[in-house]
């Protein structure tokens, strides 16, 4: 009649009761993890969603007259009837557009830094 005590039942109660919790912790775990990769694959599937719209979006626009008549005016040279085409050289724009980001530059630094520049930093560098 050892076996029934209440310490012994109680103590193997306890062992089962934890067996279980442990393995409860464990499943709760599991479940997170999944409801987490099911958010992560559903963000995926609504991103991949909006850029099948926008790639069929821009194919409709590929398919396009104004598209075919734009992309034969730059790669083939292509000028309507009665048209004036201007050429002007990307080098011009590029230097007007370099100088005007180094004033730029020149007006964020303070005037102890200007005078640095004036006198030891070489112009051909930068």
């Amino acid at each position: 009649m050892a076996v029934l005590r209440p310490n012994f039942i109680l103590a193997v109660t306890s062992i089962v009761a934890l067996l279980i919790l442990f393995s409860l912790a464990q499943e709760m775990n599991r479940r997170l993890q999944v409801q987490r990769e099911v958010s992560r694959l559903e963000s995926d599937v609504n991103k991949m969603e909006r850029r099948v719209i926008e790639l069929e979006q821009l194919n409709e626009y590929f398919s396009t007259k104004d598209y075919k008549e734009r992309l034969a005016r730059e790669q083939l040279n292509y000028r309507a009837p009665g048209e004036k085409v201007v050429l002007i050289p990307e080098r011009v724009l590029g230097t007007q557009q370099t100088n005007a980001a180094k004033k730029q530059d020149e007006q964020k630094r303070s005037i102890p830094l200007r005078w640095w520049y004036l006198f030891f930093v070489d112009k051909r560098q930068s």
